[in-house]
């Protein structure tokens, strides 16, 4: 790659990364002339997934969903500034939000197995703040895990045959952090760093790249993003990053779509299709959001997996 080509890569994605979560000034789009805040919430996460196979697709169940949350500001910068989020009662509701072009994308990171990480530390999520290197920093650190770089491609060439991939090492890449912190840090997760070039995005299979969708949610109406279409290739603990863009929406000439706002969700474990337990009755969300044509399996009892049920038979035998 040419150096300087490589360099202004670096300085629009680094320039992205600054906007994220900020008040935005909109020069066109929806929100011309407007200042806007995003905010995501994850109203539900995956808890379970079964390794993708082409011949037996499962998406991860529950269905991910996160809310969109849109604030308009007034008097930006100034000792003035406030903010109001805009409802389905406010003087331009979210009725009169075009869903059209707003787009919540996701990302795949690894996460180690909850047993091994400091209970009172994975408990607690944040992201990461710059610090100031110091032997109090390193001294924590030395209690800290992350995730190296994780090559995966699911591209497979024409004419090339198609060899099932094997299954990653697990917890045995886990490393432990250095005595300074990795410059791709970009969450913690209890006393894990989880990094960008950990990200396993290329391991998702389905629908990435969602629209939001307005739903009546505890008694009023919100914009959700709702991730019914989404597997995973590969074995694991895992965390989801949301991120929201519109692409009709520009900040100035020279900065399109940038990314509004990001989440990191809860974790979730995916199995292999031996060691699936099985899958529970669908949540009240799920068949809420089912009810609004939005592409969802529902269930309305668990169904287990022939290991479990032989599982829970025995034990019934021996209790009684």
């Amino acid at each position: 790659m040419d150096l300087s080509f490589g360099h202004r890569l670096n300085s629009v994605m680094d320039r992205q990364d600054r906007v994220i979560g900020q008040t935005l000034h909109f020069v066109s789009g929806q929100f011309a002339g407007q200042d806007i805040r995003v905010e995501l919430q994850e109203l539900q996460k995956a808890e379970i997934g079964r390794k993708y196979a082409r011949v037996d697709r499962r998406p991860l169940d529950p269905p991910p969903v996160v809310l969109l949350r849109l604030f308009r500001v007034y008097d930006a910068d100034t000792e003035r500034q406030r903010e109001e989020e805009i409802l389905d009662h406010s003087h331009i509701g979210l009725t009169a939000i075009q869903n059209i072009g707003i787009l919540c994308m996701v990302d795949l990171f690894p996460v180690p197995e909850p047993a091994l990480c400091n209970p009172l530390l994975f408990s607690s999520s944040t992201k990461v703040p710059s610090v100031e290197c110091s032997q109090d920093l390193r001294h924590h650190l030395e209690r800290f895990t992350f995730f190296p770089l994780y090559p995966f491609s699911s591209h497979v060439p024409p004419g090339v045959p198609d060899i099932p991939c094997p299954l990653p090492p697990r917890q045995n890449l886990l490393c432990r952090a250095p005595s300074l912190p990795r410059e791709d840090v970009v969450y913690r997760l209890g006393n894990h760093f989880i990094t960008e070039s950990s990200k396993l995005t290329a391991a998702l299979v389905g629908e990435k790249y969602v629209e939001p969708v307005l739903v009546r949610y505890e008694g009023r109406k919100v914009l959700v993003f709702v991730f019914g279409d989404l597997a995973v290739q590969r074995e694991g603990h895992f965390i989801l990053r949301y991120r929201v863009f519109d692409v009709f929406s520009h900040i100035s000439p020279g900065m399109c779509c940038p990314v509004q706002a990001e989440l990191y969700g809860g974790p979730f474990q995916v199995y292999s299709s031996r060691d699936f337990p099985g899958l529970s009755a669908s949540t009240e969300l799920t068949k809420t959001l089912s009810k609004y044509c939005i592409r969802l399996v529902k269930r309305d009892v668990a169904r287990l997996s022939q290991k479990r049920r032989k599982q829970d038979g025995d034990d019934e035998e021996r209790a009684a």
